[in-house]
């Protein structure tokens, strides 16, 4: 299968806040790129096709592409600075 995606995604778990309507909904950013994420409610959750994302990258306004019970894939209106690569060490490497 072809990967349709503009920029690469990377795993992540990070609290965000979804704002909307006048409610905050916490939620955890399972994937995230320069472009969009993916995000993870603990209940499922009905989210207008736009709303604001709050997370440690900033205030992102998003819109929704798509949505399955409590995961949402959102794109961003404006792209996020590089994300900084994090390097796993492992406690037997050198280095």
């Amino acid at each position: 299968m072809a990967e349709l995606r503009n920029a690469p995604r990377s795993p992540a778990k990070r609290r965000g806040t979804a704002i909307f309507g006048g409610r905050e909904i916490g939620c955890t950013i399972r994937d995230l790129s320069a472009l969009g994420a993916r995000l993870n409610f603990a209940h499922p959750t009905f989210l207008p096709r736009q709303f604001r994302l709050v997370f440690d990258e900033g205030d992102q306004k998003v819109t929704v592409v798509w949505q399955r019970g409590v995961n949402a894939g959102v794109r961003f209106q404006q792209p996020i600075r590089a994300l900084p690569s994090k390097k796993r060490t492992w406690p037997w490497s050198r280095g």
